[in-house]
């Protein structure tokens, strides 16, 4: 039996009537604020030794999707942009003229399932405007049930600083970067997005506070470029951590508006976490030319295990032959035949957004909208099954089963923490905030 289901059996064994730890992170004067009132009945738990090897094979993942540009394009990064269906404005605005790479910060959060062969990967989300940084705060709201405090005692249980992290990271990032000398980060959000996000900066700016750091919410279309750097007001910027997605840049204006920071990062003014760069490695797109079988040539033994380990059927939706489940197959006709067993994504999405589940979605729909995602920025992944746990029914009864999508971090080389979402509808196509999924929080067990 693994660290995490002994853990969770004896949780669920010695759990005490009334114990109803959602509501403490309701009651909670910052994660309630942020999160709402939609939280899991009970925190989950993973052995410390799976959470290492976990954030291991997302690191080798990540590390091979750096070198699809070699192995793909002889290194022209655009070439590789465009193959993802980038467009033209977007790889302006994204990178350099001259087509050289950045020195891009490892930061990446990993969506997964834990199915019957263990952790699926479902996305790959690169760079810095990545939810659940603060995430801590339900594992801090958690400990004011008294039960959870004694059992997190007993079991000498940890959680994961996700503020922390982050600032280790930029600290590994920029060797410039010192929390000690009270930096000033910019929190810097698209103009667009800034009044939905401003309060969830604000947050943020809060957690940051007890680390020493000074942030400073805004936008982009606030920033001043002075000879000595970059400005917000009158203070000066230190870092910029970037909130905003590719998807953002729509037309040429907007690439102009970007521009003059990229430049300022790329002449030294100030520091960027992380670059738009960053998110050609974070597309579902990239993944799909990962796990596709004309390319696996190209790797080795060793790697071509940690794709098929981590990596479900991936493919760009294109009218072509593919390979799936061992035969040559036309693949809109085994994408319309095999409906049930797969999802159609848009490639550079996030938050659950255009993701559409075949088992339920109507032939008809459905044929529809594999045709007209021939060529677009849209993948065809196979289905991931996840393996329910058990969750206290709210008010009372029975266990349930519920179902998580698993967020995990990769900071650096390594785990860098995770949050949840999860549902009871097991069957579920998406598992999102939006769709009603409930957050929750990840604490370690030794293993043994």
């Amino acid at each position: 039996m693994s660290a995490a289901a002994r853990i969770t059996r004896q949780y669920l064994a010695g759990l005490p009537a009334g114990c109803a730890p959602e509501r403490s992170c309701e009651n909670s004067p910052l994660a309630g604020d942020i999160y709402g009132s939609a939280f899991l009945t009970r925190p989950v738990f993973l052995g410390r030794g799976e959470s290492n090897a976990l954030g291991a094979r997302l690191s080798a993942l990540y590390d091979l999707l750096l070198t699809l540009p070699d192995r793909l394009h002889d290194g022209d990064l655009r070439a590789f942009a465009t193959a993802l269906g980038w467009t033209p404005e977007q790889i302006s605005a994204a990178l350099r003229a001259d087509g050289r790479p950045r020195r891009l910060p490892r930061s990446a959060r990993a969506d997964l399932y834990r199915s019957q062969d263990g952790f699926r990967l479902l996305e790959l989300n690169g760079g810095s405007p990545l939810g659940g940084w603060d995430i801590s705060l339900l594992n801090r709201a958690l400990l004011q049930e008294p039960y959870i405090a004694s059992f997190v005692d007993e079991h000498r249980l940890e959680s994961t600083d996700g503020i922390a992290v982050l600032t280790t990271l930029w600290r590994e990032s920029f060797p410039s970067f010192d929390s000690a000398t009270r930096p000033v980060v910019a929190l810097l959000e698209w103009p667009g997005s800034y009044p939905v996000m401003e309060t969830h900066l604000r947050r943020m700016a809060t957690l940051l506070a007890a680390h020493g750091v000074e942030a400073v919410p805004c936008h982009l279309g606030q920033l001043e470029y002075c000879a000595d750097g970059v400005h917000v007001g009158r203070r000066r910027i230190d870092l910029v951590h970037r909130w905003f997605v590719i998807n953002d840049v729509a037309t040429a204006e907007d690439a102009a508006l970007l521009a003059p920071l990229s430049e300022a990062a790329d002449r030294d003014l100030v520091s960027l976490f992380t670059p738009l760069e960053n998110e050609v490695y974070g597309s579902k797109a990239a993944l799909a030319l990962l796990s596709d079988d004309r390319h696996r040539s190209l790797f080795d033994r060793a790697e071509l295990d940690v794709i098929d380990g981590l990596l479900p059927w991936t493919r760009l939706v294109r009218d072509e032959k593919v390979e799936a489940a061992g035969e040559h197959v036309d693949l809109l006709r085994y994408a319309l035949a095999h409906r049930d067993d797969l999802v159609l994504k848009a490639s550079s999405s996030h938050s659950g957004l255009d993701v559409l589940a075949g088992w339920q979605t109507s032939a008809d729909a459905w044929a529809a909208a594999v045709r007209a995602a021939v060529d677009g920025p849209v993948i065809l992944q196979r289905r991931v099954r996840p393996v329910p746990e058990d969750f206290p029914a709210p008010g009372g009864g029975p266990p349930v089963p519920a179902v998580l999508t698993w967020g995990v971090f990769l900071a650096g080389h390594g785990y860098g923490g995770a949050y949840l979402r999860g549902t009871t509808a097991l069957d579920s196509g998406v598992i999102s905030s939006g769709a009603g999924g409930r957050l929750g929080t990840v604490f370690l067990a030794e293993d043994g």
